[in-house]
């Protein structure tokens, strides 16, 4: 976290990375709609899992998966996957964004 609060994230698509700031315990989905990151998108709330990302959290960097989070991902939360909408970010982390398509932003 950097004096004003605000945490890294690595954003991956393809071979290209980028740095998005986030204010510490900000939502994820939200702080790449407003950087204009193709990221899809429908409901904000978990419920279509349609934001549905490979994220690297290290231990503290994001909040723990709930059950609804981990009921609507299955076993993909297991594997790094997270809903974007659901994770508030805490400290540094990492997520790959899909290299298709344009995402939708509703």
């Amino acid at each position: 976290m950097d004096q004003s609060g605000r945490v890294t994230v690595t954003v991956v698509r393809g071979e290209d990375h980028s740095q998005l700031l986030v204010g510490a315990g900000g939502n994820l989905l939200l702080a790449m709609v407003r950087a204009k990151l193709p990221v899809d998108f429908a409901c904000t709330t978990g419920k279509c899992a349609t934001c549905r990302l490979r994220i690297e959290a290290p231990p503290g960097s994001a909040n723990e998966p709930s059950e609804t989070e981990r009921y609507r991902l299955g076993a993909d939360w297991a594997a790094g996957m997270r809903l974007s909408c659901q994770v508030y970010v805490t400290g540094p982390l990492t997520v790959w964004l899909p290299t298709g398509g344009q995402g939708v932003s509703r």
